[in-house]
């Protein structure tokens, strides 16, 4: 892994050079600007370090960010607040570990990167929590990243690497929990309306009433865009309430509703010709590609007391799916199979949960269970012809032990395990049943433990593992290429399973006596992944026919001048290399090599912020030979902010200097004309936005 940095001298020279860059400016502006804007009372309150936060993500239980045993990171709605992000996605580019990669050139359909996994649009390796709801999707595991509008968001915590010890399936790569503000207890009124070109509008409403033990929210939140891209119009409505009841022994009763639609259209990928000709244009095959879907969700949550060490808790709830969505399968460079699917789908999900303190020893423990069915129909694109059809179901239960142990004022380890059974059936093809066993044993020392200079390092083992999705077992679309009908399901598959182990620390450190501070995030990984599932050539169905090592390094850097004067920047390397086949010792398709950001924000005055952040991206290969390959790019954004009371306007350019650059792509090889073309994704240009924000 380190030879595979030393290797890359040059790059890690410019990655150098770029944050010594950024850094200079930041001391430059420090001694230039005014010194009254430095010398108010902000300053002289004490760091508010970032590695001080409670999280709960990784153990499902609270601990401080900084004697975690496994890799977590967090974004604070203050962090939130100095982001020019359009979206949910945006913000998540600025997590350590994690990037995205884009299908629609509008931040619509994003592809996550985490680890060196890429799903690629059919399949996902992160689990995403919403107020520690389970949102993914019961047949793909994709997560639908529209669904939570970015105003609502009041923190993000994301722990990374094999996390199926503590959550079992889809959790290989990450595991993430966004909280909202409808967690918090206090009567409030916000609301924001923004507007940009491509016509781009949208509102977010929220409202609080609290009353003694009684808590009641509202909100709705709306935005259509007509994209930067022909034929790549965007609409969502997402609505939702909750009911809070405060009980006599200290515990609570929380019940939630929330209705998501989403109406999005497809552009395509376009060849190397069409993006010469005009980057903006829709690929002609994909004219009728179209997904609608409406989700229905309601959530009940008991919790016994207050006390966070010492509870019970019962989570519970159902999720209802309906969505129409017309897809195109391009087959050839001017050929594709285009079906319309007509599916609905219901889950019912629980989750029982106790914590224990006993001395030095907090345990946790818990039963997860879900049950799912669907029903799917496929369609000509006409949908005058039924073409196939399926249902079945999937019944998942979990049970986790985890302990924490103070071993002496320095050292905490953390051993667990967990044990998955996953039960599919089908009415088109046999059942199939998996059964997992994951352990995970950390330990965190903390080798500083001034006031100042507190530092820690920790040190994981785990193993993880990812099912088959229900498509890949059963989907019944059959692609028909010039009179050879094929099916890309396999009930033969087995969970792609991983061997992790991490390395990391976290340090804070104070400068210039106490005015200055900063923290510093750094872990490194190895994965050894086995049964890695991917299509088959030779059956044109999907198999586990890889195995794949993953490693690198991550880590994030928090420079702070008081509150006025923050830079923040993560780095991300990774090496994922085939370990068999044909390809052995390549560098698997569409993962960077690195990923770096870079975020400036300057408190000019009290009122008045400038943020400005930089995205580099470096090249990708398209193939598994590794001889087509994407440029690495980079991109700057940039937000002037004004707070004036109660009142907040942000004004945001993304893609300032309206670089042209691609963002994914792959290569077909087209059996008419046999030989390989290059498809791709242009990224969006120069985009605007202004957004008025209301908070009482």
């Amino acid at each position: 892994m380190f030879a595979y940095l030393k290797s890359k001298d040059m790059f890690i020279r410019s990655v150098v050079f770029l944050s010594f860059f950024h850094l200079g400016i930041l001391l430059t502006l420090c001694l230039l600007l005014p010194q009254p804007v430095f010398s108010q009372s902000a300053e002289d309150e004490p760091p508010e370090y970032i590695l001080n936060e409670v999280v709960v993500v990784g153990d499902r239980s609270e601990s401080v960010l900084r004697e975690s045993t496994t890799a977590t990171s967090i974004l604070t709605v203050k962090e939130l607040e100095k982001i020019p992000a359009r979206n949910l996605v945006d913000a998540l580019h600025y997590i350590s570990g994690l990037t995205f990669v884009e299908q629609d050139a509008s931040g619509h359909l994003p592809m996550a990167v985490v680890r060196g996994f890429f799903g690629g649009g059919e399949a996902e390796y992160i689990l995403l929590h919403v107020d520690g709801i389970p949102v993914n999707d019961l047949r793909n595991g994709l997560i639908n990243w529209n669904q939570i509008p970015y105003n609502e968001i009041e923190r993000i915590e994301i722990t990374r690497g094999g996390g199926s010890a503590m959550y079992g399936d889809l959790a290989l790569g990450a595991v993430i929990n966004i909280e909202t503000r409808s967690v918090r207890t206090s009567h409030s009124f916000s609301g924001s309306f923004k507007g940009g070109n491509y016509n781009t509008l949208g509102a977010d409403l929220f409202y609080r009433y609290q009353q003694q033990k009684h808590q009641f929210t509202l909100r709705g939140a709306g935005e259509q865009v007509d994209g930067y891209r022909d034929h790549s119009q965007y609409k969502n409505l997402n609505l939702g309430g909750s009911y809070r009841l405060g009980l006599n022994s200290t515990g609570q009763l929380l019940f939630r509703l929330n209705y998501d639609r989403l109406d999005k259209n497809d552009p395509g990928p376009l060849s190397e010709e069409m993006v010469a000709e005009n980057r903006r244009q829709s690929n002609p095959l994909f004219d009728d590609d179209n997904r609608l879907r409406n989700q229905y969700d309601l959530s009940l949550r008991y919790l016994s007391s207050e006390d966070k060490a010492n509870h019970l808790s019962l989570n519970g709830g159902i999720r209802g799916l309906n969505q129409e969505q017309t897809r195109t399968l391009q087959l050839t460079s001017e050929f594709g199979d285009t079906q319309s699917e007509d599916q609905t789908n219901s889950v019912g999900w629980a989750q029982f949960q106790f914590r224990r303190q006993t001395g030095a020893l907090n345990w946790v423990g818990g039963i997860d269970a879900e049950l799912g069915n669907y029903d799917s129909k496929y369609f000509s694109a006409d949908r005058s012809t039924l073409l196939s059809e399926g249902d079945g179901d999937r019944i998942k239960t979990g049970l986790y032990l985890e302990g924490k142990f103070l071993l002496n004022e320095r050292i905490r380890a953390t051993v667990g395990a967990r044990y998955d059974w996953i039960s599919n059936r089908s009415s088109v093809s046999d059942d199939v049943t998996f059964n997992q066993f994951s352990p995970r044993v950390g330990i965190n020392f903390q080798y500083s433990n001034a006031a100042s200079y507190e530092g820690h390092i920790f040190s994981s083992w785990s193993r993880a593992f990812k099912a088959p999705t229900l498509d890949q077992l059963y989907d019944t679309r059959a692609l028909n290429f010039f009179g050879q009908e094929f099916n890309f399901a396999n009930t033969a598959l087995e969970p792609q399973r991983s061997n992790n182990f991490d390395f990391g620390i976290y340090q804070q450190f104070p400068l210039s006596d106490g005015r200055m501070f900063g923290d510093i995030s750094l872990a490194a990984y190895v994965l050894d992944i086995s049964n890695e599932i991917d299509l088959d050539l030779t059956t044109f169905k999907y198999g586990n026919i890889l195995k794949s090592k993953h490693s690198g390094v991550e880590g994030s850097l928090g420079f702070y001048f008081g509150n006025r004067v923050q830079f923040n920047n993560t780095v991300n390397f990774m090496d994922v290399t085939f370990e068999s086949g044909d390809f052995e010792g390549n560098q698997l398709k569409n993962i960077p090599k690195s990923a770096i950001t870079n975020r400036l924000s300057l408190a000019l005055t009290p009122s008045l912020n400038f943020i400005v952040t930089h995205k580099f991206f470096n090249e990708v290969f398209l193939d598994d030979a590794n001889t087509v390959t994407l440029p690495s790019f980079n991109v700057f954004d940039s937000q002037l902010q004004f707070n004036v009371q109660k009142f907040q306007i942000n004004l945001g350019v993304q893609n300032l200097a309206d670089k042209e650059y691609i963002s994914s792509g792959y290569v077909l090889f087209d059996a008419l004309i046999q030989q390989d073309v290059k498809f791709l994704y242009p990224a969006q240009g120069r985009f605007f936005q202004g957004t008025l924000r209301y908070r009482l």
